[in-house]
């Protein structure tokens, strides 16, 4: 599958969502996260981000050895975060934390702020630099269809 296939898969679960993002963690071509998965009841709820919910669904999983990928460091090398909406600054704070090595988003923070809700957000290159960390970063892959998504949910929500 290519980047444009798991991307609309991340924007499938959004359209479903209770808030209109979504999120998977691939490793190998292999869906292991996503962020319409049920997580176990220390995690936060519905309001939580989604891509948490996707890195927490693939360590709940167990998708690798243990407790190892469970701690707050490391543990996702050579995974790929597909979300729905560029991550906000604690999101990527948790990817870098990961170390997950590549970042694909659809729809940007600023759409999310004009349709949802205002999003504080940074340039995602210049976190990682001053996190000391190379990421592969693919912006804006499919974003009018996510775009579309996040109007969708504001028209049902508004009326």
């Amino acid at each position: 599958m290519t980047d444009k296939d798991f991307i609309n898969i991340a924007i499938d679960i959004s359209e479903k969502a209770p808030f209109p993002y979504g999120a998977i963690v691939v490793k190998d071509g292999r869906i292991i996260g996503r962020s319409d998965a049920i997580v176990k009841e220390h995690a936060l709820k519905l309001y939580t981000h989604s891509e948490y919910r996707a890195i927490q669904n693939a360590v709940e999983n167990d998708w690798g050895r243990g407790d190892r990928y469970g701690g707050l460091y490391g543990g996702m090398e050579g995974c790929t975060i597909y979300t729905s909406c560029q991550p906000c600054m604690a999101c990527m704070g948790i990817i870098l934390y990961k170390q997950i090595k590549k970042v694909v988003y659809a729809a940007t923070l600023e759409d999310s702020s004009k349709y949802i809700v205002k999003e504080v957000g940074a340039d995602l290159a210049t976190l990682a630099d001053l996190a000391g960390y190379n990421i592969e970063i693919v912006k804006e892959l499919e974003r009018k269809r996510a775009v579309e998504v996040l109007k969708n949910w504001k028209n049902r929500n508004d009326s």
